[in-house]
């Protein structure tokens, strides 16, 4: 991963961008969705950034860009699509110690903006380190329809009633909450026209009046280094599970599939105290755990497992010797 992304907080940013043409809109168009406070710089803006100006979203400069109107800058723009004032630009923003970037110049930039789904409060950034702009339009348009408007309006109701849904246990009661708003309650209130902050003020009291669930279990394994051949509902496990406990052979690239958030265990054979007890006693926290074996689940495991009478989930896995095979078909 050459580019990292991060969120920057806008509302306490202040942007200098410099040109005044096609590129400075483009640029523009996506910085006036935020909170900054945003100067150009431009000796013959286009009509439109005028009229932003005479609007009060942002402030024109009608001179180029020196030194001394870096300071307190957060990031720079350099859009004035010209080779030889772009890299002015970005030897002023270095030399200040400001990161920059230079509109459609992937190797002078410090960074790159994004393609976005604007949901906000939900925000969707797709980056593909500037290989493949076209691959990142195509996911964006997936993802917008995946993600209908009144996605918006649902974070926003969600990020207001975040600290009332503080009185319901971290960890999986809380989880489930706002996995029901989003996918079920949410959406029906929403398309009913009711008030999302009653209609989570009525789920919230569904919560607390629903008894918290017991641990659970579940097993599976994969004898494939490749995410692709885990099953989708393995995924979901992984995604939704307390608990990670794995042996030690189990890729990299597999667990990164598993929640930041989740507490991961790894095994190394023969474990002490006995695979099924270490299971069990995670279980008994009331956590969700997930076992991900690198081979066939053993027979003797999955009955000490039923007779603890935990709820117990399994899934269906790739043993190891059919692994290559299926790799190649697949």
């Amino acid at each position: 991963m050459r580019h990292f992304p991060i969120f920057l907080d806008m509302d306490r940013a202040s942007i200098l961008l410099s040109g005044g043409g096609d590129a400075a809109v483009a640029k523009l168009r996506l910085l006036l969705k935020t909170g900054a406070r945003i100067t150009v710089h431009a000796r013959a803006p286009v009509p439109l950034i005028r009229s932003w100006a005479d609007q009060g979203r942002l402030t024109l400069l009608e001179a180029p860009l020196h030194a001394a109107d870096l300071a307190g800058a957060t990031l720079v723009y350099a859009a004035d699509e010209d080779a030889a004032l772009d890299a002015t630009t970005a030897a002023l923003a270095r030399a200040a110690g400001v990161l920059c970037n230079v509109v459609d110049d992937l190797e002078a930039s410090d960074f790159i903006t994004p393609a976005m789904v604007d949901r906000a409060p939900l925000t969707v950034a797709i980056g593909t380190e500037g290989a493949a702009p076209m691959l990142a339009r195509a996911v964006k348009r997936d993802l917008e329809e995946r993600l209908p408007a009144s996605t918006a309006d649902l974070a926003r109701a969600a990020q207001a009633f975040r600290p009332r849904a503080e009185a319901l246990a971290p960890g999986r009661t809380r989880r489930t909450f706002w996995e029901r708003w989003f996918a079920e309650a949410g959406p029906a209130a929403h398309a009913a026209g009711q008030d999302l902050d009653q209609a989570l003020d009525t789920l919230l009291a569904e919560a607390l009046e629903t008894p918290a669930d017991g641990g659970r279990l579940t097993l599976t394994f994969t004898g494939s280094e490749d995410p692709e051949l885990l099953t989708l509902k393995a995924r979901k496990a992984l995604d939704r599970a307390d608990v990670i406990v794995h042996d030690a052979e189990i890729a990299p690239e597999i667990l990164e599939l598993g929640r930041r958030e989740a507490r991961y265990l790894s095994l190394s054979r023969p474990t002490v105290p006995p695979l099924h007890q270490i299971l069990s006693l995670e279980a008994d926290t009331g956590a969700h755990v997930l076992y991900l074996a690198a081979d066939t689940l053993p027979r003797h495991l999955i009955a000490a497992l039923r007779r603890t009478g935990l709820p117990l989930d399994l899934i269906p896995g790739i043993a190891a010797p059919k692994a290559a095979q299926w790799k190649e078909t697949a």
